[in-house]
């Protein structure tokens, strides 16, 4: 009897030294194939956006690196090169407008349709600014993750509001701002009146004002530009208004010094010496704030020195948007990552060259001929930038349906053909017929 017992010892003993060379073997193995942070995060960051986007639901630990500032950092500069795109609207006057992209990687182009009162406003780090015009309310909108706000109109009359843009501040706080500007003339007094909004506080538009001597108009078809936590709003005659988003503070940016010596040289195009809007251009270009003047003979593009606040000038180009019956007929066109592109139209076809700067010869070339484009043009591309949702009070449940069907037709349409499939992105498409009314 004893030695049976001693021998049930003896066999459990054995099948837990067993189990414990199983479980070290496991331990052992788990280890070896644990990867460390660093490889799983690089294996993350080649992942379709969407993907990385999911993956931030995985756990708390995935969660706070993917939305790491340096972790962020790297997705925004691998899409800037691989995923941007121009987008913009063709404006014919019909009750459905054009909306079309031009993929950069490789060049092409595609369009799709929109319902009239739908604007679209500006592009900042992932997030489009867009206007929903029968509503009166503003929407930032990530195509990307499908996440949208919408803010209503500042407390002015709308045919005072001349501009308005959008600066997101993704990879450090994952807020954004809108600001728009408006002119009034009181008591002799001239002044611009902006008005700021966060994302935090959709419900408070703040008001700030900026006194000058002199009333510039604000050009037709050059957007306000978010550069180094600045909005950037351009004046007729080259002067520049500059709004702090971060300390609130607005400044004027006198014009370039070299204006006036081209306009003598070089020839301006208009005989009037306040610019129209249809020659000169604010916008940025490999990380500058870059302007481009239009002479007859040459183009002239120059950059913004943010150390001095001073501009100088880049380089100088023999014109070649100018037609031989002297009409502008190219624009620039900013994609942030290149140097200064531009759009020139073949007479009498409605096709543009894109021309793109080549560094080998030291000039621009033409890389693509594409169809019928118009200006401003906004450059996209995705990032994982935060939208904030907030109530929307004045806006009824059939229009906040019918809203929603129009970001997803937006959504798709843009996120087609870029390393986040229109097959990846899903969800069904917008909606037609009665809730068209509604907009």
């Amino acid at each position: 009897m004893s030695f049976l017992i001693d021998s049930k010892k003896g066999i459990e003993r054995t099948k837990s030294m067993r189990n414990g060379n199983r479980a070290e073997e496991h331990n052992s193995l788990s280890e070896s194939i644990e990867m460390p942070d660093a490889m799983v995060m690089e294996i993350i960051s080649r992942l379709p956006l969407r993907f990385v986007f999911q993956c931030k639901i995985l756990s708390k630990n995935f969660k706070g690196m993917i939305s790491h500032p340096e972790f962020s950092k790297t997705l925004f500069h691998r899409q800037k090169v691989t995923s941007s795109q121009l987008i913009y609207l063709i404006h014919d006057g019909r009750m459905l407008r054009e909306f079309p992209k031009i993929s950069l990687n490789p060049i092409t182009q595609s369009v799709t349709t929109l319902c009239y009162g739908i604007e679209i406003l500006a592009s900042c780090d992932g997030l489009l600014l867009l206007e929903f015009e029968r509503i009166r309310c503003y929407c930032v909108f990530n195509p990307l993750t499908g996440e949208h706000q919408l803010i209503p109109y500042p407390n002015s009359p709308r045919h005072e509001l001349k501009k308005i843009g959008l600066a997101v501040d993704y990879l450090t706080s994952n807020q954004y701002k809108l600001v728009s500007i408006s002119n009034l003339v009181e008591n002799s007094n001239l002044f611009y009146k902006f008005h700021l909004l966060s994302s935090e506080r959709s419900d408070l538009w703040r008001e700030i004002q900026l006194r000058t001597n002199t009333f510039i108009s604000l050009p037709y078809g050059s957007p306000p530009v978010h550069w180094h936590n600045s909005l950037y709003f351009l004046r007729s005659d080259g002067s520049v208004l500059a709004l702090d988003t971060k300390n609130e503070e607005v400044v004027l940016i006198d014009r370039l010094d070299f204006i006036d010596h081209y306009d003598i040289s070089y020839g301006k195009i208009l005989t009037s010496r306040e610019m129209s809007g249809n020659d000169i251009w604010l916008g940025r270009a490999q990380g500058l704030l870059t302007l481009v003047c239009i002479f007859r003979k040459h183009i002239v593009i120059g950059t913004f020195d943010r150390t001095s606040s001073r501009w100088g000038y880049s380089h100088t180009l023999d014109n070649f948007v100018l037609s031989p019956d002297g009409d502008i007929i190219g624009f620039p066109v900013w994609i942030d990552s290149k140097k200064m592109s531009f759009l020139v139209q073949r007479p009498p076809t409605q096709y543009h060259d894109l021309y793109e700067y080549d560094t080998n010869i030291n000039g621009y070339k033409n890389v693509a001929v594409l169809d019928k484009v118009d200006y401003p043009m906004y450059c996209f591309h995705p990032t994982l930038a935060c939208v904030h949702k907030t109530p929307s009070n004045n806006v009824t449940i059939a229009q906040e349906m019918s809203i929603a069907g129009r970001l997803d037709d937006i959504r798709r349409f843009i996120l087609k053909g870029t390393n986040t499939s229109e097959e990846e992105v899903g969800g069904g498409g917008g909606g037609g017929g009665e809730e068209e009314e509604t907009l």
